[in-house]
C-alpha cells in the first residue's frame, strides 16, 4: 500500500469517536496521531468520492458527507500530500478491494439469512429492508425496554453496512440514489428510535414498574414459555408498585403528564396481548395469572388517571433546535428552523401584499371584513357533497383544457367521499383527501357554535382553494401514480413531498389565474397564508419560543381563522401524531417544487406536462432527491446541499 503512494497518512489510527467529524479526523491525520482505531481511505474510482473503511467497530465502505470530504482534502493540502489523479483512483480501486475482503470476514458473524444476497439490486435492498424492519418493529414494539430498543438498532447497524457495501458496487444512478436514500432512512429510523427511548427514560421515575414486567413481553418476543407461578410473582409486585405510586401521587408539568398518559395506555394494549395468550388456553396460567393480572390492570389504569387531562386542552412535546436540525438534515433541506421562519415571513409578506389588492377590490377595508364575505357562501346541511363534486370537476376540467398533467380515466373514477365524525373534526376542521376525500361539516349533534365554525370554515371559495389539494391533481393523484411507480420507495414518506405537491399547485394555479374572482382569491390567500403562518408557529413551538395559545392567537389575528378552527389545526400540529416538521413541509415542499420547476422547465427543454408527469413517478422521497433524479448533471454526494430559496 505503501510503495503505492510513498505517503503515511494511511496509516494512521483514531478514535471511534472522531471519526464522526471530519475536521477532526484531518487534525489526527496532519499530527499523525494514533490512538485506536485503524482508519483508512479509499474512494469511489468512478466518482472520485472519499469515503472511510474502518474496522469491526465501523461502517466498512461508508460515504462520507461532503463537508467531511472538504475537512478531509484540507487536512491532506495542509499536511502536504499531493496525490494525483492516476495515485487517487489507484487507491480506490485498492482499498476498495480491501473494504470488501474486510467485510466479507465480519460478515460471518451475522445469520445467513438476515443478510441480502451479492447480487440484490437496489430495488430488491430497499424492500428487503422494508420488510424486515417492520416486522422486527412488531415483534419488539415494547416500551421501555433497553433490549427491544438495542434489537432495533442493532437491526438498523446491520442494514447500514449492507447498504455500505452495495454502494462500491458498478451503479446506474437511480440504484445508486436509492441506497443513498436507504442509507438516509437508515440513520433516520436510528434517530427517531433514540428520540423515543430518551422521552421515555425522561418519565422513567414515574412509570419504574414497568422495567419489571417487560421481562414478561420480553420473554413473549423471544416466545419462551411462560413460567405462570414465576409470571404471577411479577404481576403481584407489579399491583404494590403501582399502588405505591397512586399513594404517592406525583405532580408533573403537562407534557410530561400527556407522555406518561399515553406510554401507559400503549403499555396495557402490550399486557392485555401477553395476557390474552395464556388465559383459557393454559390452565395454570388462568390459575396463576388471572386474579394478579386483573388487579395489576385496574391499579395502573387508576394511576393513569392521575395524569389525564382535559380533551380539550392543546398540550404539545417541543424537541429543540437540535432535534429539528437533525429531522432538517434526513429531509435534505440545507437551512436551519430560524432561516426557514424568516422565508416563511417573506411569503407571508407576499401574502400580505396581495391580500390588500383583493381588499381594495372588494371595497372592504379589513382582511376580516373580506374573509366575512367569503364565509357568507356557505351551502346548507346536506350539500356539501355536491359542492365537492362541483368544485373538482371544475378544476379538472381547467388541468386538461391547459395539459397540465395526466388524468388517467381510472384515477377520476374510483375517488369517493365520506363524512368526517364530529369527534375527528376537533382534530381535523376542514376536509381531507386522497382516494377518499372526508368532508368536515356539520352535524345535528353539535352546539350552535360548533355548527357555524364548520359551515363558516368550509365555504365555498376555502373549498375551492383546496378540493384540488386534496385529489386531482393533490394527493389522491399522488397517491394513484405511487403505488404503481418506483413503489419501493413508499418507505421513504416525507411530507416535504406529499404535502409539498399538493400545497405546489395551489402556488402554481394562481400564477395561472385559477381564481374567477375577488372572493375566489380571498380563500386561495387564506390558505397560502395559513401555510405560511404553519411554519411560523410549529417551528416556533418545538423551539420552545411559542407556547399552544400564541400559537392559536397568531391563526386568528394574521391568518383570519375561526378561534375553534384554529384550536384544531394547532392541535392537530402539536399533538396529533404528525411529525414536528410536518406543518412546516407544506410550503417548503412547495416552494422546493416550485424551484424545481424553474430550473427544469424555464431551463431547459421539458415542458410543465412532463415534468409533473415524471415527478409523480418518483415516490415520496426529499424534492432535493428527486431533483438529482430528474436532473444528471446533479451530484449526487452534494444533493442535498440544494440551497432552494434564493
Amino acid at each position: 500500500m505503501l510503495s503505492i503512494l510513498e505517503t503515511d497518512f494511511i496509516l494512521v489510527t483514531i478514535n471511534e469517536s472522531s471519526m464522526l467529524n471530519g475536521q477532526e479526523v484531518c487534525a489526527r491525520l496532519k499530527n499523525n496521531e494514533n490512538l485506536g482505531m485503524p482508519w483508512f481511505v479509499f474512494t469511489d474510482a468512478e466518482k472520485n468520492v472519499l469515503a472511510n473503511a474502518t474496522g469491526p467497530n465501523g461502517n466498512v465502505g461508508c460515504p462520507m458527507m461532503p463537508e467531511e470530504r472538504a475537512w478531509f482534502m484540507q487536512g491532506l493540502k495542509k499536511a502536504r500530500i499531493n496525490i494525483s489523479d492516476a495515485q487517487f483512483n489507484e487507491l480506490g480501486l485498492l482499498l476498495h478491494k480491501y473494504a470488501l475482503e474486510v467485510v466479507g470476514e465480519e460478515a460471518g458473524a451475522l445469520p445467513s439469512d438476515s443478510r441480502p444476497p451479492d447480487d440484490a439490486s437496489a430495488s430488491d435492498l430497499l424492500i428487503q429492508y422494508d420488510a424486515g424492519q417492520s416486522a422486527l418493529r412488531r415483534t419488539w414494539d415494547i416500551p421501555l425496554s433497553r433490549i427491544s430498543h438495542q434489537r432495533l438498532i442493532d437491526f438498523e447497524n446491520e442494514w447500514l453496512r449492507w447498504v455500505n457495501i452495495a454502494m462500491l458496487r458498478e451503479l446506474s444512478r437511480k440504484d445508486r440514489i436509492d441506497l443513498v436514500l436507504l442509507a438516509n432512512h437508515i440513520e433516520s429510523r436510528k434517530a427517531a428510535l433514540n428520540l423515543r427511548i430518551d422521552k421515555h427514560e425522561d418519565v422513567y421515575q414515574y412509570v419504574w414498574p414497568l422495567n419489571t414486567l417487560n421481562t414478561l413481553l420480553e420473554n413473549k418476543a423471544r416466545r419462551e414459555l411462560t413460567d405462570a407461578e414465576d409470571a404471577a410473582g411479577i404481576l403481584s409486585a407489579g399491583v404494590a408498585a403501582f399502588d405505591r405510586l397512586v399513594e404517592e401521587n406525583p405532580e408533573v408539568d403537562a407534557v410530561r403528564a400527556r407522555r406518561i398518559h399515553n406510554l401507559l395506555g400503549d403499555y396495557l394494549g402490550n399486557l392485555e396481548n401477553w395476557f390474552d395468550f395464556g388465559m383459557d388456553y393454559d390452565p395454570l396460567f388462568t390459575w396463576w395469572c388471572h386474579q394478579p393480572y386483573n388487579t395489576l390492570i385496574e391499579k395502573i389504569e387508576e394511576y393513569r388517571e392521575l395524569f389525564e387531562s382535559d380533551e380539550d386542552a392543546i398540550i404539545g412535546d417541543p424537541i429543540g433546535n437540535d432535534a429539528l436540525l437533525k429531522q432538517l438534515t434526513f429531509e435534505m433541506v440545507p437551512y436551519s428552523p430560524d432561516e426557514l421562519i424568516e422565508i416563511a415571513k417573506r411569503e407571508f409578506a407576499w401574502c400580505e401584499n396581495e391580500k390588500q389588492k383583493v381588499m381594495d377590490e372588494l371595497n372592504v377595508d379589513s382582511w376580516s371584513a373580506a374573509l366575512d364575505l367569503s364565509k357568507e357562501m356557505h351551502v346548507a346541511p346536506g350539500e356539501q357533497p355536491r359542492m365537492i363534486q362541483e368544485l373538482h370537476d371544475e378544476s379538472v376540467n381547467f388541468l386538461r383544457e391547459r395539459d397540465l398533467i395526466t388524468i388517467p380515466d381510472l384515477a377520476d373514477e374510483v375517488w369517493r367521499m365520506q363524512m368526517m365524525t364530529p369527534e375527528r373534526q376537533k382534530i381535523s376542521p376542514y376536509f381531507t383527501g386522497g382516494e377518499v376525500i372526508s368532508i368536515s361539516y356539520p352535524t345535528d349533534g353539535m352546539t350552535h357554535a360548533e355548527k357555524m365554525k364548520s359551515m363558516l370554515g368550509n365555504n365555498r371559495h376555502f373549498s375551492r382553494a383546496t378540493v384540488h389539494h386534496e385529489l386531482i391533481p393533490g394527493h389522491h393523484l399522488q397517491s394513484y401514480m405511487a403505488k404503481r411507480w418506483n413503489t419501493q420507495r413508499s418507505q421513504f414518506y416525507t411530507p416535504f413531498y406529499v404535502e409539498g405537491w399538493a400545497l405546489y399547485w395551489e402556488l402554481l394555479l394562481w400564477d395561472l389565474e385559477f381564481p374567477q374572482n375577488a372572493l375566489d382569491k380571498v380563500g386561495m390567500l387564506f390558505w397560502r397564508s395559513h401555510r405560511c403562518a404553519r411554519i411560523i408557529f410549529s417551528l416556533n413551538f418545538h423551539l420552545n419560543k411559542w407556547s399552544p395559545q400564541e400559537c392559536v392567537d397568531f391563526l386568528v389575528d394574521r391568518v383570519g381563522h375561526e378561534r375553534l378552527n384554529a384550536e384544531a389545526e394547532v392541535r392537530r400540529s402539536v399533538q396529533a401524531g404528525y411529525g414536528p416538521l410536518y406543518q412546516a413541509a407544506y410550503m417548503l415542499g412547495g416552494l422546493q417544487l416550485r424551484a424545481l420547476a424553474d430550473e427544469l422547465v424555464k431551463k431547459s427543454a421539458l415542458t410543465l406536462k412532463e415534468f409533473h408527469d415524471s415527478v409523480l413517478k418518483q415516490g415520496p422521497i426529499p424534492i432535493a432527491a428527486v431533483r438529482a433524479l430528474l436532473n444528471d448533471k446533479i451530484d449526487i454526494a452534494t444533493m442535498h446541499e440544494w440551497h432552494f430559496n434564493k
